[in-house]
């Protein structure tokens, strides 16, 4: 008899606890379907595996506490939609030697040279059910179409370009080109930044292009400060110039005023001669040797012994 009202003991206390743990169980399962969604964060609610609502307003819940069904029937999806998401793409960069390695990375320039780059790329979750749904491992893509972008844009580049001057252009392209096919693959990313980190040549040619590179620079250099020297020295060999210009013909001005003036006053003489030749004669030699006594200077005039004048 007490062995029987010892074991109804034992059986109410595990039915009390088993009641106990029951209620406990589907307390944890009716609540596990309230969701705190950070700030920041995005969340869709996918019950029975297909998304609920109709429209993008319907299908997003901001963030707030989320009431859904217990996660045996409904399934809730955060998506980090505040932030700014970044990684690294080496896919394109080998470090050290690249014929250490069995898989290298590089990319083949319009030149058909080879670069190596590493960039750093930064995206944010445009839509978060695209995000979400559309792919397992939507970063994997994500670097997958811009390494993609990087080959296709460095084949219209030369390898001086894309390592020097071309840098920006380059980015731009890849970023623009990595952006159309992340578009068309519909995983819900905007790409918000792509930037080159590290961008050379092979170890093994590296020595030999910053060679090739410096001598380029100095002809560059040269070739400014010879520019430079012909835009300094022309204007003035051209000012110069004008003014020899300028000068040869007042003097030819000066010249032939002067030659005209000898040519009239010669035909005037001219008529006067032909009209009174003794007259003109005279009076043209007294003028003569009135001009030459002026370049003489001082003129004196001795009657020596022989009756002869002298000038002195």
């Amino acid at each position: 008899m007490k062995k029987n009202l010892l074991f109804e003991d034992i059986l109410r206390t595990v039915s009390r606890y088993f009641v106990v743990i029951i209620i406990a169980v589907v307390l944890v399962i009716c609540c596990s379907g309230i969701k705190f969604v950070k700030s920041g964060e995005s969340a869709i609610i996918l019950r029975f595996g297909k998304i609920v609502g109709d429209t993008p307003e319907e299908q997003v819940h901001d963030a707030g506490i989320l009431f859904a069904f217990p996660y045996i029937i409904d399934e809730v999806i955060t998506v980090p939609t505040g932030s700014i998401q970044e990684f690294t793409v080496n896919t394109h960069y080998t470090d050290g030697e690249m014929m250490t390695y069995d898989r290298n990375g590089y990319v083949i320039t319009g030149d058909n040279n080879i670069a190596i780059l590493s960039a750093s790329v930064k995206y944010t979750i445009s839509d978060p059910v695209a995000y979400a749904l559309s792919v397992k491992d939507p970063q994997y893509i994500i670097n997958a179409v811009v390494s993609n972008a990087m080959i296709n844009v460095a084949a219209n580049y030369a390898v001086d370009d894309l390592l020097t001057t071309g840098k920006d252009t380059y980015t731009k392209d890849v970023h623009s080109l990595s952006q159309e096919k992340l578009d068309e693959n519909g995983i819900g990313v905007t790409l918000s930044h792509f930037e080159l980190t590290r961008v050379g040549m092979p170890e093994e040619v590296r020595d030999m292009y910053e060679l090739v590179n410096s001598t380029n620079i100095q002809a560059s250099t040269r070739i400014e400060q010879a520019r430079q020297y012909y835009e300094t020295r022309i204007p003035g060999a051209e000012a110069q110039a004008a003014a020899l210009i300028a000068e040869a013909q007042a003097n030819y001005s000066n010249f032939t005023s002067a030659a005209n003036a000898d040519l009239y006053e010669f035909y005037g003489v001219l008529e006067e001669y032909e009209a009174n030749p003794d007259v003109v004669r005279v009076r043209l030699y007294n003028t003569a040797i009135t001009n030459i006594i002026r370049q003489i200077g001082t003129v004196k005039i001795v009657d020596n012994s022989d009756s002869k004048i002298v000038i002195d």
